[in-house]
This record gives C-alpha cells, structure tokens and sequence, in this order.
C-alpha cells in the first residue's frame, strides 16, 4: 500500500503508474477526493483507492510513500516519513531540494534510513535516454555531445507566480528543468562543468541556461535549456567532426517526453503521456539495487558544481513568437 502526497502530479502521474503498471493500491488523504473526482481519467482507479482523513493517517496506514510535493514541503515530510517504520520505501520528486546544499543533507538522512529510496529522475527511461546511456556506456566517443531543449514553460504562458518560476524555491530553467539533464549525465559519468550561464530578467527567474560539462573518456556536452520559445523541440545529438560523417541523432521531437518516442501503450485513456516512463521508476522501487546512492550522490554533486560556476546575466528573452 503506498501513500500519495501530492494533489498534482501525484494523481494523474504517480497514481496511474502504481496503480496500473505496479500493480499497488494507493492511499490518499480526503482533502484530495475533489481533485480526484475531478479527473475522469481516474474515474477506472477508484477501487484502488484507500481514503484517509488527512496527511499522517494516509502514512501511517501504508508501507511506501510519494511525495509529490514542493521542494520545500518535501524537505519537512521526509524526516516524519523516515521516522515511522512501517514505511520501507520512499520515492522524492525533482528536485530532490531546493539547493544541492539542502539536497546533499537530505540524501544523507535517506542514505542512512537503509530504506528504499528512488527520486524522479525520469530520462533514463526514455528511448533516447536507453540509447544514449547506451552509447556512451561502451563507445567512447570524441565527437561533441549537443543537447538542445526549447519549449515555452506552463507558469509563463500562463504568467503564474508559483515555485516552478522561483530559482530559490527550486523552480526555474536549472532546478526544476535542468536537474533532469543533470541526473543523467551524472549517470553517464560527467562529473566536470566548464561554463554555466543563466539568463532571465532576474536571478530568481533563470529563465535559459546553457553549460558544459566533461567526464573521463566522454565527449564534451553542451546544453540549451530555454523555457521562453514558443516552437517546442527537444535534440540531442553527436555532432560530426568532419564532413564525410553525419550527426548521430538520438532524439529529434517535441519535447522529452513527445508520445512518438514512446510505445503507444502509454497514451490511451486520457492517461498522462509519462506514464511510461513513470511506471519503471515506480516500480524500481520493489527491485533490490545497490547504485541508486551513489547516482543520487553524483547528481548532487554535478548540480553543485553548475550552481559554484553559472554566472547569471539579466537579459528580458524572447516572447513567445
């Protein structure tokens, strides 16, 4: 029985993925029965649902837990989480904090839980993010590594002052979007960051960034992350060192995430289209592994090292023609 902290994401993204692709019944608090009502898509998961009065009751009657929270809010929910030992596994969203400083003492309190502990990092289980885990896992390769993703973000089309907007909430072009990057290059094994900028019309809204990053034996990887372009598209590329030798292309489409790259299986029903990257990393969470922390650790560092480096320059970007 796993609990779900969260009326967001927790619903229509975790909820599906345990529910459907795990095979779990979830608990949540009452206050959530009205946004669950809300989603018809949901309607097919209602008797897979506990419901519970509030918060601490949902936690307490179960033995795994979401937190599908702010950054902020999942700081103050983890140590009740770890302190009750009917819980054994935990799953954080991204990011894991709102500063990698907050975050490396966070995962150190996880570490030393000796329960199970997975976070949303979710680019591993994409198609491209398999290939490319896969290339350079065996293939050391000198050409360059291009990584470019633009897309015009939910809370500026909407001009929304929420977290996602705020840098020190943990929201913005690097913590909440480029964490994702971050985590798996931090797999592939880059540990280096050269340059780091970030643009925006504050320092608390980075509203593009750019930087790049080495690791031993691995091609340099430059990365465009710009949540202010109205023409979405997500590439990622090996790019030619001469001119007999084309590009290796991994991705070319929409976004991360665009339903072309992944089975057809996960876009029925109304269902969100994550969901097939959502249900392998919900269900890792019964799979015994030894590396989660010591990636978990390295993807900490990684983000440290662009935060010490990015020099941030105030610049009002492109509107969204």
């Amino acid at each position: 029985m796993i609990a779900i902290l969260g009326s967001g994401f927790g619903l229509y993204g975790y909820l599906p993925a345990l529910v459907e692709g795990c095979k779990q019944r979830v608990v949540l608090p009452e206050a959530y029965r009205a946004r669950f009502d809300e989603r018809l898509e949901l309607a097919r998961f209602a008797g897979d649902v506990q419901w519970e009065r509030d918060k601490a009751a949902a936690i307490n009657s179960a033995d795994g837990v979401v937190l599908a929270l702010r950054p902020g809010d999942q700081k103050d929910w983890v140590p009740r989480c770890l302190a009750l030992t009917n819980i054994e596994r935990l799953l954080l969203e991204k990011p894991l904090a709102t500063s990698p400083r907050v975050g490396k003492a966070l995962l150190g309190d996880l570490t030393h839980s000796f329960k199970t502990v997975r976070v949303g990092y979710t680019f591993r289980y994409t198609r491209w993010g398999k290939r490319l885990l896969d290339a350079l896992s065996v293939t050391r390769e000198t050409r360059a590594l291009s990584v470019q993703w633009n897309f015009l973000a939910h809370h500026l089309v909407h001009d929304l002052r929420n977290w996602k907007r705020s840098h020190v909430a943990g929201g913005g072009a690097i913590r909440f979007y480029g964490i994702q990057l971050i985590a798996l290059l931090a797999e592939i094994g880059y540990r280096d960051v050269g340059v780091s900028l970030s643009f925006g019309p504050s320092a608390d809204e980075v509203e593009k960034w750019t930087a790049s990053f080495a690791g031993p034996g691995l091609p340099e990887c430059d990365i465009v992350i710009n949540t202010k372009v109205a023409a979405s598209s997500f590439r990622v590329e090996l790019l030619s060192d001469s001119d007999n030798k084309p590009n290796a292309v991994f991705t070319d489409q929409n976004d991360p995430f665009a339903s072309t790259d992944e089975p057809s299986s996960s876009r029925g029903g109304g269902l969100d289209r994550r969901l097939s990257v959502l249900t392998p990393l919900c269900c890792s969470l019964w799979t015994q592994t030894t590396d989660e922390y010591e990636w978990y650790e390295a993807t900490i560092e990684l983000w440290r090292c662009v935060e010490e480096k990015t020099h941030f320059e105030p610049v009002e970007l492109g509107g969204r023609s």
